[in-house]
């Protein structure tokens, strides 16, 4: 088993001095003795049997200070591939793409979305398109008419609202009292021509009467003029019956459609006068309308048309194509309902980034570090980096950029890769970076176990070993800490011992 403190004596023979540290023979704890059970079956150790802490010394030798670096390797220059679509909302579905890291050129087709439900749009605003225009068409036929149609039927209705109102005043003036007159007059002579045939049938039966005698020519008179009253009466109720339709029916009839007539051309007129130049404005405001909306179908139709052609896409330049895009130092392949995408399912939404083109070009590192190792972190600092792939190597790295903001508790490293050593590396690959960041000839060190901190004071201390079984509680100022040991500014010499854990 390892001891613990192997890294220190790797660090320290490779200054060429050598601190051996190991317990002494009074460090190792004596063995305890046991005393007989009591009476009561008992037993208990000796309390008089005392034992020596373990302790370690302060050491004074080469120090470094350094912080190593997980990362991954990517492109300095990559072009993020995703369909920006104007129109078209729905899923996209992959039905070829290049392999995972394949190596294109600049044109070449990387991506082809199934075009079936964009082809099914297109019909449809063609479609939109073709009935846009027959509306157009019909409604620039259609305007000209109105227009011209307006005047003529105002017009006709000002005319018609003219001679219907002056039908009305002549029945209500003239006509129905000639028309009551009439009808009074002809009952009246009906009745005269009544009373007149009884008074000439009197005399003519008066007049035979005083004869003895009555010859066949005064029969047939006396016949005729017997008929002749029947037909007067006859008429005569004929024409009360035509006077009581005409005073109480033809003529109030006549005096409402006269009238109905008049609210009808009134209505008319205004419909006219009122109402159509509206219609004919509408019927403008239409025709434009249509026009807007058939520029809106062109517009429609070739952002479709444009849309189909962005479901090809091609490499913009050289270089190999990822699925997916870099994200904090991960590939990360958008993922449909069914799977990943643009590995033969699953589906992408317009606007997602489902590939990257990476420049074969100058690579860099991405790394992330806690806020404990940022003071030693600094642009333009040298180290050495060894990937994953090839442990045996090391590379010259340079780091150019700290980030000044958390994200997610990490700081964001950017390393600068040297192109000499980059053979073989490719995005995505892992590494580890080393960097210097503190380096003394002369430290004095301890285990970082046998520090501890005094919260409350702001403090660090440790335990001094006095008397045998005695300590005494030392501040001390730390300075530089690397793996397992810390860096003692003040309170300390070389060669002090102190306890090697709390007592």
């Amino acid at each position: 088993m390892l001891h613990r403190y192997t890294p220190w004596l790797v660090l320290a023979l490779g200054a060429g001095v050598l601190f051996v540290n190991r317990p002494t023979a009074a460090e190792d704890p004596p063995a305890k003795e046991k005393s007989k059970a009591d009476e009561k079956g008992k037993s208990k150790p000796d309390e008089s049997a005392g034992s020596k802490p373990a302790t370690v010394k302060v050491e004074k030798g080469p120090f470094t200070s350094a912080v190593t670096l997980k990362g991954v390797v990517q492109a300095e220059e990559a072009t993020e591939l995703s369909v920006r679509l104007k129109t078209w909302t729905g899923p996209l579905v992959a039905r070829k793409a290049v392999e995972h890291g394949a190596a294109v050129k600049a044109g070449e087709v990387v991506v082809e979305f199934d075009p079936e439900k964009l082809d099914h749009a297109l019909r449809d605003a063609r479609q939109e398109r073709d009935l846009a225009e027959l509306a157009i068409r019909q409604a620039e036929q259609e305007l000209p008419i109105l227009e011209k149609q307006a005047p003529l039927d105002l017009a006709v209705a000002e005319k018609e609202f003219k001679q219907t109102s002056e039908d009305l005043k002549r029945f209500l003036e003239v006509d129905r009292k000639m028309a009551v007159q009439s009808a009074e007059f002809m009952l009246k002579s009906a009745n005269f021509y009544v009373e007149y045939a009884k008074d000439e049938l009197k005399q003519l039966q008066k007049m035979y009467r005083d004869k003895d005698l009555t010859e066949e020519t005064e029969q047939m008179i006396l016949k005729r003029y017997k008929h002749s009253l029947e037909m007067d009466e006859f008429f005569a109720a004929q024409t009360k019956l035509r006077a009581e339709q005409t005073l109480k029916v033809d003529l109030p009839r006549r005096e409402q459609t006269d009238r109905d007539a008049v609210a009808k051309a009134e209505l008319a007129l205004a419909k006219a006068r009122d109402v159509q130049p509206l219609a004919v404005q509408q019927k403008r405001l239409a025709l434009a309308h249509l026009r807007y909306e058939q520029a809106k179908a062109k517009e429609h139709l070739a952002d479709l048309e444009k849309d189909l052609a962005a479901l090809t896409v091609r490499a913009p330049a050289d270089g190999l194509a990822y699925h997916g895009r870099f994200v904090r130092g991960q590939w990360m392949v958008p993922a449909g309902t069914q799977g990943p995408v643009l590995l033969g399912v699953g589906q992408l939404n317009p606007g997602d980034v489902f590939l990257t083109v990476v420049a074969p070009g100058k690579l860099i590192v991405r790394a992330e570090t806690e806020e404990k190792e940022l003071p030693g972190l600094k642009p333009a600092l040298a180290g050495k980096l060894t990937p994953t792939a090839f442990p045996d190597r090391k590379v010259p790295v340079e780091l150019t950029r700290v980030a000044t903001a958390p994200q997610e508790g990490k700081f964001e490293v950017r390393i600068n890769l040297d192109g000499k050593g980059a053979d073989g590396l490719v995005p995505g690959m892992t590494c580890v970076a080393r960097f210097v960041t503190a380096r003394k000839e002369a430290a004095l060190t301890v285990p970082a176990s046998a520090v501890f901190e005094d919260v409350a004071e702001d403090t660090h201390y440790v335990y001094r070993p006095t008397k045998p079984g005695k300590h005494e509680k030392k501040t001390v100022k730390v300075g530089l800490t690397s793996g397992d040991r810390v860096e003692i500014l003040d309170g300390l010499a070389d060669g002090d011992e102190i306890l090697s854990s709390k007592p």
